[in-house]
């Protein structure tokens, strides 16, 4: 059936309506046991942004979990909305000089309005934007209101559960998304026979579940202006939705195809359930079980289907939920299960997450809720995660206008959300990163050759299907910003630190860094003092204090970016054996670089000139980039240094968060966090760690961009990498226990975190003085174990090992084999 646009809306607009009322019902905790890694809710969604929450990277499901009129929300990773062909930076090189002589005149604001003046754009240019698929409507025919209420998420299956009682008993809903299979299950369960009756349809994406009448009105448009054709068929046997998109280009997707298999109980036994059609919409009656196979698929030929191949694909999966569920827990968990985080949660962990988020409090944070967290995040990071890195919402949807575009924010968003990847014990999960990022490297080289004339390339502020530099606007100077390759460069190369994998060191990450330096060699020039100037630039999306313009030079970040690139970009050379010719360019360009400098208030300046002043009370903190992801040597050795970069860490907390009610962009908290622990600031870090516990998470545990709204997956991956960095921290031949424990952990475990040099620390146990470590290299090697005091011994309690004192105080000399795991106890003083 073919549904005209009109209908559609009137479809859109009332499916809106009727969301908007959800009845809550009474809630009894003994319905659904909470699972050992995972967390019961107690309250049905009333938004999209509340839904429970699973994926396999490229599908995710989102169940809003009303337990009568329910929604399901699916989505793919790649279902970028086509807006029309991509606009190509217009190559204005050769009038680069005119933007650099206004900065350096100090006309900022001109320079950046000629930089936008020569795009030809009529404002701000967003990439593709990230939608919703469709919808699964699920209505239930039940006798009296819902009781015994409960929802819930596995954490290590991957499962959602909604339950409920009524008069004709318990009901179950639970689905996940498989990883072997490639399709969302769901299944639909009466705990007295044929009690089950319910109504099923596929729909288009209500607009908005909280009748907010702008975002209404904004997405009911662009779903007007952007899907087209949509059709809906349905059989005793399947549902079935198309869409085309009406603003398909060449290279982009141009029609959609969802499918569901529907089983009822009645089909493969003697139950005498009954299925019947009607405008597209199956009702069944009298069912105990009902299971649906759920497959999208992105069509890049709108002339074209899939719908043959997708149902030979559902037909031979097997039809035993616990079968399923198996098959796809295998994969998922062994991810997850890599880590795990004991602080002293204890019987906290069976309260519903609604209490743990209303007790904890800044003086008491609840560590059942950190460790719920701590999941939360790497789970959501694991569901969302495919071919493709998470974008702003991670992978989920609920509307046609998203946040942003809820596009890849490479200027912190994106760097918030894989922060943990590495560290957390999901290397696998970095390849979709880096996969990305150099399949736009065609994009990221015009970049360079038109804004700035040089070779190279250019990683712009935010990408989805192309990366095309086109965030400029007369107030916002994205376009200037030049340290995005370089930034990418360090998750390239740290890959290779954790894994040692030399193979991908070779022809990924040297290649693309060699593309990121290329860059640096044309666009730097030296200015008087023989120093290089970074002209034009912007320190992500903030402005001087005593300027009224973004567009700026010397950015703390972008020379930061260089600082690492090159240094990195030089061992891995050497690692090779290459670019013999090139080293001593780019150890004479190391020290041209600026030094890092502090203003009159102690603390570093975000822009290293006299002529540019902080504006601390700013959501970014990029100032603090060369801390994000270590101590480079030129801090650890200078005390003035670290008590700067310290400071300005105490004073971005004061002036921006101490009285930030609305508390927008969370992984600002993130910056602060990392560069806390990479002092060693445990206390600080705890700080940071307050405000992201209790401010960005709703009951669903899902993260959020601003205090408990707007769906964001930013700190799902921030926050367990701050989390793991105050536990241990690592360098090539180094390891630190506990840099930045704070003093309300005194008791603790974390296992499994990888470390640099391809160690993984499998457990680390600490109470007070004692610490007891296991670890496995995955090749023999010498590497020093830094604590947190003096030792007063230490002795390998299992393992062919060898430990020594180190000269230096807190340090000891430890002796690995290859793949054998050494446990090493240790007393402090």
């Amino acid at each position: 059936m073919k549904i005209r646009p009109q209908t559609c809306l009137s479809i859109m607009i009332a499916t809106a309506i009727l969301l908007s009322v959800v009845s809550e019902p009474s809630v009894a905790m003994d319905a659904l046991p909470v699972p050992e890694r995972g967390f019961v809710s107690v309250r049905p969604a009333e938004t999209w942004e509340e839904g429970l929450i699973t994926g396999n990277g490229t599908v995710g499901a989102n169940m809003l979990s009303r337990p009568l009129n329910d929604r399901i929300i699916f989505t793919h990773e790649r279902l970028f909305l086509p807006q029309g062909p991509p606009t190509m930076p217009p190559d204005n090189s050769a009038r680069l000089f005119e933007i650099r002589r206004l900065i350096d005149r100090g006309l900022y604001k001109q320079a950046s309005q000629l930089a936008f003046d020569f795009s030809g754009q009529d404002d701000f240019l967003y990439p593709d934007p990230f939608v919703p698929a469709f919808d699964l409507a699920i209505q239930m025919n039940s006798a009296g209101e819902p009781t015994d209420y409960a929802r819930s998420v596995d954490f290590q299956t991957g499962e959602a559960t909604v339950c409920w009682t009524s008069e004709q008993g318990t009901f179950y809903r639970r689905l996940f998304v498989s990883r072997k299979h490639s399709v969302a299950v769901l299944a639909m369960n009466a705990e007295q026979p044929g009690a089950l009756n319910c109504t099923l349809a596929m729909e288009p994406r209500a607009p908005s579940d909280k009748l907010d009448a702008d975002e209404v009105a904004r997405s009911l448009e662009v779903f007007r202006k952007s899907i087209s054709d949509i059709s809906l068929a349905t059989s005793e046997t399947e549902l079935s939705y198309r869409n085309r998109f009406t603003n398909a280009y060449p290279g982009s997707i141009e029609a959609l195809e969802g499918f569901a298999r529907v089983v009822v109980d009645g089909n493969v036994g003697d139950s005498p359930a009954q299925i019947s059609i009607e405008n597209e919409r199956m009702t069944i009656q009298g069912a105990s079980n009902v299971l649906l196979l759920i497959d999208i698929r992105l069509l890049y030929d709108q002339e074209s289907s899939e719908a043959e191949q997708v149902r030979s694909h559902l037909a031979s999966l097997p039809i035993d939920y616990q079968e399923l569920l198996d098959a796809h827990a295998a994969i998922h968990g062994e991810m997850f299960n890599r880590m795990k985080l004991d602080i002293g949660g204890g019987a906290d962990h069976e309260r519903p997450t609604e209490d743990l988020l209303e007790s904890s409090t800044y003086e008491n944070l609840n560590r059942a809720l950190i460790e719920k967290q701590f999941d939360a995040g790497r789970y959501n990071i694991i569901s969302c995660t495919g071919e493709l890195p998470p974008n702003l919402q991670g992978g989920w949807g609920g509307t046609y206008v998203p946040g942003w575009a809820s596009d890849y924010t490479h200027n912190g968003n994106v760097p918030s959300a894989i922060a943990a990847n590495m560290m957390g014990n999901m290397p696998e999960l970095m390849l979709a990163y880096t996969s990305y990022i150099e399949s736009i490297v065609p994009w990221l080289e015009i970049n360079a050759q038109h804004m700035f004339g040089a070779r190279g390339i250019v990683l712009p502020s935010r990408s989805t299907t192309n990366g095309f530099n086109n965030a400029l606007a007369p107030t916002f100077a994205g376009g200037f910003w030049v340290a995005g390759a370089g930034w990418a460069a360090h998750f390239f190369y740290d890959y290779y630190l954790y894994t040692g994998d030399k193979q991908f060191l070779a022809e990924h990450a040297l290649p693309f860094m060699e593309k990121a330096a290329l860059f640096f060699e044309d666009y730097l020039y030296e200015g008087p003092d023989g120093k290089y100037v970074f002209s034009p630039t912007q320190s992500p999306e903030n402005t001087p204090a005593n300027s009224n313009s973004q567009g700026s030079f010397n950015a703390t970040m972008d020379v930061a970016v260089a600082k690492e690139l090159f240094t990195n970009l030089i061992a891995a050379s050497k690692e090779l054996d290459r670019n013999a010719e090139k080293i001593p360019l780019w150890e004479t360009m190391l020290d041209k670089m600026p030094e890092y400098s502090i203003n009159e208030d102690g603390i570093i300046k975000e822009w290293l000139t006299p002529r540019l002043e902080n504006n601390d009370s700013h959501r970014h903190s990029s100032q603090l980039y060369p801390l994000y992801d270590g101590l480079p040597e030129e801090i650890a050795a200078s005390p003035e240094l670290r008590a700067a970069f310290k400071k300005s860490i105490e004073f971005k907390l004061d002036k921006h968060w101490k009285n930030n009610q609305r508390g927008f962009m969370s992984f600002g908290l993130v910056q602060l966090g990392q560069a806390s622990t990479s002092l060693g600031e445990g206390e600080l870090a705890y700080h940071c760690l307050g405000h992201l516990v209790n401010r960005f998470w709703l009951g669903n545990l899902a993260s959020m961009h601003n205090h408990r709204s707007l769906f964001n997956m930013d700190i799902s991956g921030g926050m367990p990498a701050v989390i793991i960095k105050m536990l241990v921290a690592s360098t090539p031949g180094t390891i630190d226990l506990l840099p930045a424990l704070p003093k309300d952990w005194p008791v603790g475990e974390i296992e499994g975190v990888l470390c640099r040099g391809a160690i993984e620390v499998s457990r680390l146990k600490w109470d007070h003085q004692r610490i007891t470590v296991t670890l496995v290299s995955s090749q023999q090697q010498t590497i020093d174990l830094r604590l947190p005091g003096e030792i007063d011994h230490a002795s390998i309690a299992s393992g062919d090992a060898s430990v020594e004192k180190s000269d230096t105080p807190g340090q000891l000399t430890l002796s690995l084999p290859k793949a054998t795991p050494v446990t090493i106890e240790i007393v402090l003083r």
